[in-house]
């Protein structure tokens, strides 16, 4: 997993308990297009390197702080992670199946979504800061953006006053939308139909009798038989070939693949997608690249994901000119260096 979110990163450590430390942070700010954090709102401050601080050092920061609930409020200092945010911000109460005990997702699903609106506040912070030379800071609440994942949940309770349970894999409105299994261990098909025309092709790629529910509103009505019928029918078949079946007869479907199934897929290979990284310590890994071809600006992996303290002499050296003995100095102190793996390997 470190691996996998930390490609094409440097890594220094600091002591940030230490005032050396601290000024070593703050001499960093300058040469840095914007700083982030994820602590509990109290712990930059303890340091004495919250915004105010950082300001003073430079007036025009971009700063970010995806804390679990916000700066402010009576969450502000609860701890959290994607896994508690879930229940908190009401996801889970939507994932499991009905009659059953909520879930959640197993993916740690808040963490990629906080993400993903900071990165998207910090982008507009900069550009910002662009046009008029004024920085600013952002308080990013893990539990409110995933709020917005499940606005209709929330939206329908405010207006009817209906609180939605598990529903499994099912859908508001269509039938089969669902996950079957099929031949083979642990190894599933998703197959929907939105229309009755896909419902007719599905039908018929599963050999189910003619006139078997053929409108929508039968289907949906009798949902518990229809799903009972999909799942014998594909019960015996081979995955991939039903998907390319049921896809070719215009039926949504997808085999459920495995991540390793993933990391093989040729198409993604070809696309950067999927690109294999050499790690120091790991060797080669197949990984997750950039997810979009952009024709301006073509990103992409330049190196695997940093070792602890790797970069630390290499950074502090080219913005802070630093020298070497100044470093091994700290590194006596205990205020930077690397990890323990790195000396060993480096037979310090």
């Amino acid at each position: 997993m470190y691996n996998s979110v930390n490609l094409n990163k440097l890594a220094i450590t600091l002591d940030l308990s230490e005032p050396d430390g601290v000024a070593l942070f703050k001499g960093l700010v300058p040469h840095v297009d914007f700083v982030a954090e994820n602590f509990s709102p109290r712990v930059m401050g303890n340091l004495g390197i919250d915004y105010d601080a950082l300001c003073a050092v430079r007036p025009d920061l971009v700063m970010a702080s995806l804390s679990a609930y916000g700066g402010t409020g009576p969450w502000a200092n609860v701890p959290g992670i994607g896994g508690t945010i879930e229940p908190s911000s009401g996801m889970s109460s939507l994932l499991g199946y009905e009659g059953e005990m909520p879930q959640n997702s197993g993916q740690m699903y808040p963490d990629p979504v906080a993400g993903m609106y900071g990165f998207g506040a910090i982008a507009t912070a900069l550009l910002h800061r662009d046009r008029t030379g004024e920085g600013q800071y952002i308080d990013l609440s893990m539990q409110e953006a995933n709020f917005t994942f499940i606005g209709d949940a929330w939206l329908e309770f405010e207006t009817a006053g209906r609180v939605r349970g598990p529903v499994g894999n099912r859908h508001p409105l269509h039938a089969p939308h669902g996950v079957y299994r099929v031949s083979g261990e642990d190894r599933w098909i998703a197959i929907a139909a939105e229309t009755d025309a896909q419902w007719q092709a599905c039908r018929v790629v599963l050999g189910l009798p003619d006139g078997s529910w053929p409108d929508q509103a039968s289907r949906k009505m009798h949902e518990d038989a229809v799903d009972a019928a999909v799942g014998a029918a594909v019960a015996g078949r081979d995955r991939d070939e039903l998907e390319r079946a049921l896809c070719e007869a215009g039926v949504p479907a997808a085999a459920v693949r495995a991540a390793d199934e993933i990391a093989g897929e040729a198409a993604l290979r070809e696309r950067g997608q999927v690109v294999e990284v050499h790690h120091p310590e790991t060797g080669p890994l197949w990984q997750s690249g950039l997810p979009a071809v952009l024709g301006r600006t073509p990103g992409g992996v330049t190196r695997p994901a940093p070792c602890l303290g790797e970069h630390s002499f290499e950074v502090f050296q080219r913005f802070l000119a630093m020298t070497r003995s100044e470093y091994e100095a700290l590194v006596e102190r205990g205020i930077t260096g690397e990890g323990e793996y790195r000396k060993a390997a480096a037979g310090r």
